[in-house]
């Protein structure tokens, strides 16, 4: 027989205190003052090459953000057609304008 648990949104009170009583201990406290322990050189490495990734990419020489307006049935479309093209919107619009650029 499986244990099936309850979401906490579906608990009473004292299951919700006896499902969340883990959580009641304080962590234990660092030389530094900080809850936990310090990383170690090798995860401290890991943790630059994570926070490096960290954020939308660079096209170009950066991204601006820009708001137009474009009529419903369009976006609808566009957003179809990007859709089949495994394209975001960004990129839909981004290529539509240069092609309407090109020279």
């Amino acid at each position: 027989m499986r244990n099936i648990k309850k979401h906490y949104d579906e608990m009473n009170l004292n299951e919700l205190r006896s499902a969340t009583q883990e959580f009641d201990r304080e962590l234990p406290v660092g030389p530094d003052g900080l809850p936990g322990k310090r990383l170690s050189p090798s995860q401290r490495a890991k943790w630059k090459r994570v926070q490096k990734k960290m954020g939308r990419p660079k096209l170009g020489r950066g991204v601006k953000r820009v708001m137009i307006s474009l009529e419903a049935d369009l976006l609808k479309k566009s957003d179809r057609f990007a859709k089949r093209l495994h394209l975001n919107r960004s990129q839909l619009i981004s290529a539509g304008l240069r092609r309407l650029m090109a020279d």
